[in-house]
């Protein structure tokens, strides 16, 4: 009688230990912030440069990026969702505060404000993006491609619109090295936007 509670007390130790190692070895989850440009690469407008009011939303990503897990693109019609790494924020709210910070660093604003904003806020300009693919591959690089315009006067009628798209390569293997292709990608973006912004603010100052 003895010979069999002692092998089940063994078999029990032994399923313990398993099952501590196997917690044991599990990954902490990882997280990331996108970035807006640093103080290196900012391009600073000329001292002539029209000063404008700029309103950046609504600014809409793809339904496949609303999860915490960081996206990344096995085939062209495959995704993937990564166990360990994840953004630190929904990135509904982090695109669009980014998108703010690098405008407000590449343009001369007096004002930049994030959508929903208050009725009484005035604006010179107001920026929408429809995001239509952000994503990428470890050790590889990341790709963007956005719908955007830019609306202005008092009838706030559309003065651009364009499809802008980009890839930056990973400059490393791991999904640190491609959140920040991802950041400058976006960079890439804003540059393209506030090009647009500042012509418009130039040729067109009765439109302000």
């Amino acid at each position: 009688m003895k010979i069999p509670c002692r092998k089940a007390i063994v078999g029990a130790v032994l399923i313990a230990v398993l099952l501590l190692a196997g917690c044991s070895s599990t990954e902490p989850p990882r997280f990331y912030l996108l970035n807006p440009l640093t103080e290196g690469t900012n391009f600073q407008p000329p001292i002539s440069e029209p000063c404008i009011s700029l309103g950046v939303g609504p600014a809409r990503l793809p339904e496949y990026l609303d999860r915490p897990q960081i996206v990344t693109r096995t085939t062209r019609d495959e995704l993937a969702l990564a166990q360990f790494d994840r953004w630190a924020e929904p990135l509904s709210d982090a695109f669009p505060r980014v998108l703010a910070q690098n405008l407000s660093r590449l343009l001369c604003t007096t004002t930049v404000s994030l959508y929903p904003w208050s009725p009484s806020i005035p604006h010179d300009y107001r920026l929408q993006v429809q995001v239509i693919r952000m994503d990428g591959k470890p050790g590889e690089g990341v790709a963007l491609e956005a719908w955007w315009s830019v609306s202005g006067g008092p009838d706030k009628k559309v003065l651009a619109a364009k499809q802008s798209g980009f890839t930056e390569p990973a400059q490393g293997k791991d999904y640190g090295a491609l959140v920040q292709a991802h950041s400058r990608a976006i960079a890439s973006l804003c540059r393209d936007i506030a090009q647009a912004i500042a012509t418009l603010a130039r040729e067109n100052p009765q439109q302000k």
